[in-house]
Order: C-alpha cells, then sequence, then structure tokens
C-alpha cells in the first residue's frame, strides 16, 4: 500500500467534517486551551522531557508503553506563532476585515509517564484588525489593536488504562487602557480519558468559560482518541477534530476542523465606549511539522475559515448587533522548542 493513501482518507474525511461542524456550530462551542489532552501519552525514560507533552500541532501517533521505572522530568517549553487572515467581507453589513495575529507561550512544569504532572503557563497574544467600511455607523475603526495576557495552571494524573486532566486558566484581554476589571476572563475543565482498548481511548469531560457583556457557558463534552494504524491518528474533543498522520520520523502531515473564539474590551474612550467585541469562528485546514531534533518543531498551516461572526456589544447602549463575516483563508507559522 502507498505511503500517502491513509493520507488521502484523512484528507477525504476532513472535507466531510469540516462543513459539519460549521454547520453545527450553534449547538457546540470552543473549548478553553486548558481542556485540550496532553497529546502525549507516556514516553521511554530514555527520552528527553521535551518529547512529553505537545501543546499545538497535528496529534503525534507514536505512544510507547513506559517502563516500569520510569521518572518524572523536569519540563520547560515556549512557543511562538504567528497567523494571517485575508481581508474577508463583513456580507450584507458591507465593509471588509483582515487579521494579523502574533503570540508566544511559556510552559514549565514536570511530567510522567505514570503518576501526577503538572504545568504553570503564562503567554500574551496581540491581535491587529484591520477594517474597512466598517459595519457600526459613525466610525471606520470600532476599536484598536488588542491584547490578551494568560495563566494557566494544567494538571494531570495517569496509569496504564486512565487519564485524569484539566485546568484553570485566568487572563486579560483588550485595549489598551480597558478597565481591568471589565477585562478579566477565567476558564476551566476536567476530564477523563480512558483507554479501552490500546489503540482507542473515549474521552468525557466538562468545561467552562467566562464572556464579556454575556452569561458563561458550561459545556459538558465527549470525544475519543483513536490510532487508526501505526502512523495515522484521529482525535475528536468537543467541537475540534484533529487527524495527523506521520510521513516519516521528522515529518508529520495534519488535518484539522476546529471551532474558536476571542473576545476583547474595549476602552471608555473608543467609539464603543467602554464594551466588547467577540470573535467566534470555525476554520478547516491542513498542516505540516517538520522536528528537525528532540525538542524542535516547526509547523505551518493553511486553511480556510468556514464560519466567522463578529458581535459587537457597547458599554451604555448595550448589545449593537453580530455580523458574519465571508469565508477567508487563512495561514499559520509556529515553532516551539521544548527541553
Amino acid at each position: 500500500m502507498s505511503p500517502l493513501r491513509p493520507f488521502r482518507w484523512l484528507c477525504a474525511l476532513g472535507v466531510l467534517l469540516a462543513p459539519e461542524l460549521a454547520r453545527a456550530q450553534a449547538t457546540l462551542r470552543p473549548i478553553p486551551a486548558v481542556a485540550r489532552a496532553w497529546e502525549r501519552r507516556a514516553v521511554p525514560a530514555a527520552a528527553p522531557a521535551s518529547a512529553d507533552l505537545d501543546f499545538i500541532g497535528p496529534p503525534r501517533v507514536e505512544r510507547p508503553a513506559p517502563p516500569a521505572d520510569a521518572s518524572a522530568r523536569r519540563l520547560v517549553e515556549l512557543e511562538v506563532t504567528g497567523e494571517a487572515l485575508e481581508d474577508t467581507g463583513l456580507g450584507d453589513a458591507g465593509g471588509s476585515v483582515g487579521l494579523r495575529r502574533g503570540g508566544w507561550r511559556l510552559g514549565i512544569g514536570r511530567v510522567a509517564p505514570r503518576g501526577l504532572g503538572h504545568v504553570l503557563e503564562v503567554g500574551t497574544e496581540g491581535s491587529l484588525y484591520a477594517f474597512s467600511g466598517a459595519p457600526l455607523p459613525g466610525t471606520a475603526d470600532p476599536f484598536n489593536d488588542v491584547y490578551e495576557t494568560r495563566v494557566a495552571a494544567r494538571l494531570l494524573w495517569r496509569d496504564e488504562e486512565l487519564e485524569l486532566y484539566g485546568g484553570l486558566e485566568l487572563g486579560t484581554a483588550g485595549e489598551d487602557a480597558a478597565d481591568l476589571d471589565d477585562a478579566l476572563f477565567g476558564g476551566g475543565a476536567l476530564a477523563v480519558r480512558y483507554a479501552a482498548d490500546p489503540d482507542l481511548a473515549l474521552i468525557v469531560g466538562v468545561a467552562a468559560q467566562s464572556r464579556f457583556d454575556d452569561s458563561p457557558w458550561v459545556l459538558p463534552y465527549v470525544g475519543f482518541d483513536w490510532d487508526v494504524t501505526e502512523r495515522l491518528n484521529l482525535r475528536t474533543e468537543a467541537a475540534e477534530v484533529h487527524a495527523g498522520y506521520r510521513a516519516t520520523e521528522t515529518l508529520e502531515l495534519g488535518l484539522e476542523a476546529v471551532y474558536d473564539f476571542h473576545q476583547y474590551r474595549l476602552n471608555d474612550d473608543g467609539p464603543l465606549r467602554g464594551g466588547s467585541v467577540r470573535d467566534d469562528e470555525v476554520r478547516g485546514g491542513a498542516s505540516l511539522a517538520w522536528r528537525p531534533r528532540e525538542g524542535v518543531t516547526l509547523e505551518l498551516a493553511a486553511g480556510k475559515v468556514l464560519w466567522r461572526e463578529l458581535r459587537f456589544h457597547d458599554g451604555q447602549a448595550g448589545f449593537l448587533g453580530e455580523f458574519e463575516a465571508d469565508g477567508a483563508l487563512y495561514l499559520r507559522a509556529g515553532l516551539r522548542v521544548g527541553f
């Protein structure tokens, strides 16, 4: 069998699942980052700590069983990412919007093939929205550049068949000079992963997320993690579907269909007078990850935003409206270094 045949199947599956996820956005919710599984299940004692966790990119497929005497190790991981969305129209509202986003994340902790592990994370992200003919009357730019700072604590307990993982996150997101108290957000998750079979694990969890100028949500969710072959993996968690194909020892191909959102508090001096904006999207795409050496991963991903909605809230007048954007191509690049 051709080594690329499983990836053709993977591509066909992605084409089928991504539109379904876009249509299901009314009932699904994006999960916070701490709800995502620790993707590396177990490593031999001789492997470096950087191989134990993988927070972004296509899922890793090879998961050798740990020896009985495997010990815990320290983890330090730095990740830098950047992405761009092409300018896209705002439907019947008129105008268009483009987006450039970049950020970094640092994780420090203790990981182990079995038993209890933890990671503390801190990171920041900046987003530049470029409006042309903004949908809100009386303003060309509803808001300026926006920033997010987040701290999180992630925990994992695992044995041969059972894992319990999750965490809490707290952060601020908004424009410069936005009220700090109003810009705070929080989220959390707790999930159980049960390996019913060496190649198949079931995931059951619950996640919660606060929202600016809206009620928080609590979401029970299910998923699975399936090693279809030695090289091909398929994983779902809530409103996310990830598939990965290990083409070589250093090269991985992946597909993703993800529901994500961002929210920002605006300052009192802007057109929306201390209000907020929320950016929800469903995207589907493909990725290429190259690991030239242990602990170093370069990733490039591209695809299309299948559904996107911008929701504006004025600090005094209340809800102003929500506008669906047309589909847009996106490009994302990332570098991850761990030791």
